[in-house]
């Protein structure tokens, strides 16, 4: 397994290109140790490449190459546009909620406090008084001589 990981590694270059020139091109045998031991100096050379107006790329022996940040452009791109989609559904969804909740028909409104009271008065109920309520809400008193003084 280890052979078949180092063929595989002989086959590829990574090439760091500005202006369509060749500025650094390492085998790919060298440029995965080196991304071990060092990945924070990896991460950040893919990030700070493209700021200076290069481009890196891996290249296979039969030619074929990779342009890595376009591919990791591309991928941002399609996250980007993903997370949009699934943010316009969400608060699409939620407006149609909030939408039937509030529709202008009591019928088709969630009962609620203040539609058991008109409900109640309709269907020639009588409805609850005011005061009755407010003497079932339980009322905690503080007076400032109450508190504890840190």
């Amino acid at each position: 397994m280890a052979k078949n990981m180092i063929d595989e590694l002989m086959g590829y270059r990574v090439k760091v290109m500005k202006d369509g020139k060749e500025v650094v091109n390492v085998p790919g045998i060298l440029a995965l140790p080196a991304a071990l031991v060092a990945p924070k100096a990896g991460i950040i050379g893919m990030i700070a490449a493209p700021l200076l107006g290069c481009s890196v790329h891996l290249e296979r022996e039969d030619g074929r190459e990779v342009d890595v940040g376009k591919v990791v452009r591309e991928t941002a791109d399609t996250v980007v546009d993903t997370a949009a989609t699934v943010v316009k559904t969400v608060k699409e969804e939620i407006e149609k909620a909030w939408d039937e909740m509030s529709a202008d028909d009591p019928e088709e409104c969630p009962v609620g406090e203040e539609n058991e009271e008109e409900t109640k008065a309709e269907n020639g109920e009588e409805a609850s008084d005011p005061a009755d309520e407010a003497e079932e809400v339980p009322v905690i008193r503080v007076n400032p001589d109450d508190s504890e003084e840190a």
